[in-house]
């Protein structure tokens, strides 16, 4: 891995007992990031066992380097026996990867979206009218786990009933790439949960022929995959379309009611509108990190990082890095921040990032022509997850224009 350019830096040990899992950084992890990121380029935390990684230009470096950080085995802290069996592809390597990856591009890339730009909007269009006559609601369960839910749902062609606990059990998915203790002690029901409903309910009989997942089994009649390969990328619809996608228009309207300054410059200026949800992702990425195995001795701009290391790769500290971005804390729409890393980058970027930006666009373009303002209706409550920044619960109003 190359280094960045300037003088080589050394490690400096954080306290021997920082744990980034630890509620109050999970609470607020930014500060805590800014101490990573001081520390130097690569920092081991004792406590896991792990090099933690969070200046943008080395995080992005690594995420490009498949052969020396490894995502075979799982991108969690503790490495899974059988990647493909676990059910997601973001713990296979390329080449093996490639047929995964043309299988979801097939259904999610950038050019098979248009045709969906007039349903989405639409519906986009119904949500915003029904919560503008409700006036208060939350934007959580009214707002940031109906509407992907409802468009992902349908494009994988799921029985709507039982899809609604898709982002609870995405959290669970996410809460399980952390260490094991109490909180992914508590995800494993939902885990089995979501098993079970990936077993008896995603099966070719029960899904709409004419939806993304028919499609896929029928890439494996094909033989492009194999059938546990198949449910791999049904699965990966399901946990990564759901559970980010949520959270990031969860926070979206939490940021838009914090910020009324930022609101109305979107009024002013609708062309802000697509870089004002890039710059959600990057001020407070749904996902905080994942994590890579270090195949062989490497070098992170002067540190070493021996083989066989777990290297823990901060989306979250690298988005708010001053290296590469002004003034990083201040959440600003006109930045249009579009190389953010909270979609990752390199092979595992995220394969439905084109259907996020095309929700969020839809809604927020009903929202900017309806709505005067977006007010906080009480105080929000977070979910602490081990890499997903997610919340609760965040009440709001929203005025009519």
């Amino acid at each position: 891995m190359s280094a960045q350019s300037g003088p080589a830096s050394t490690s400096q040990a954080l306290d021997p007992g920082f744990d980034p899992f630890a509620d109050a950084v999970l609470a607020d992890p930014y500060p805590a990031w800014a101490r990573v990121r001081e520390a130097g380029a690569a920092v081991h935390i004792p406590l896991h066992d792990v090099w933690a990684i969070g200046r943008y230009a080395d995080v992005r470096e690594a995420l490009r380097d498949a052969e020396t950080f490894s995502s075979a085995g799982g991108v969690g802290l503790r490495r899974l026996a059988d990647p493909v069996e676990a059910g997601l592809p973001s713990g296979v390597d390329p080449p093996e990867l490639d047929r995964y990856r043309r299988l979801m591009g097939a259904q999610l890339g950038p050019r098979h979206l248009p045709k969906l730009g007039d349903m989405i909007r639409i519906r986009a269009e119904d949500l915003v009218a029904d919560l503008l006559a409700r006036g208060t609601f939350d934007a959580v369960q009214d707002w940031g786990r109906t509407f992907p839910v409802e468009i992902l749902g349908d494009l994988v062609g799921l029985p709507v009933q039982g899809r609604e606990r898709l982002p609870q059990w995405a959290a669970a998915v996410f809460d399980n790439f952390g260490p094991e203790n109490e909180r992914s002690t508590a995800a494993q029901p939902l885990l089995d949960d979501l098993i079970r409903y990936i077993g008896e309910v995603v099966t070719r009989e029960n899904l709409d022929p004419d939806g993304m997942g028919a499609k896929v089994f029928e890439a494996a009649d094909r033989g492009e995959v194999n059938e546990v390969e198949a449910m791999s990328v049904i699965m990966t619809f399901l946990v990564s379309g759901m559970g980010t996608t949520s959270d990031a228009l969860a926070q979206l309207l939490l940021l838009l009611a914090e910020h009324p300054d930022q609101w109305a410059a979107l009024r002013a200026n609708p062309a802000l509108i697509p870089g004002a949800f890039e710059e959600v992702l990057r001020y407070d990425a749904p996902v905080q990190a994942f994590f890579r195995h270090v195949t062989c001795d490497t070098e992170v701009d002067g540190v070493k990082v021996p083989a066989g290391a777990r290297a823990m790769l901060l989306f979250g500290a690298a988005n708010r890095d001053g290296r590469k971005w002004a003034d990083p804390d201040r959440f600003d729409v006109g930045r249009n921040p579009v190389d953010h890393l909270a979609f990752g980058s390199g092979a595992h970027s995220c394969a439905g990032q084109a259907l996020a930006r095309l929700e969020a666009k839809a809604l927020l373009v009903a929202l900017v022509g309806k709505v005067a303002r977006i007010e906080p209706a009480g105080e929000p409550r977070r979910r602490l997850g081990h890499v997903s920044r997610a919340l609760e619960s965040v009440p709001v109003r929203v005025v009519p224009a």
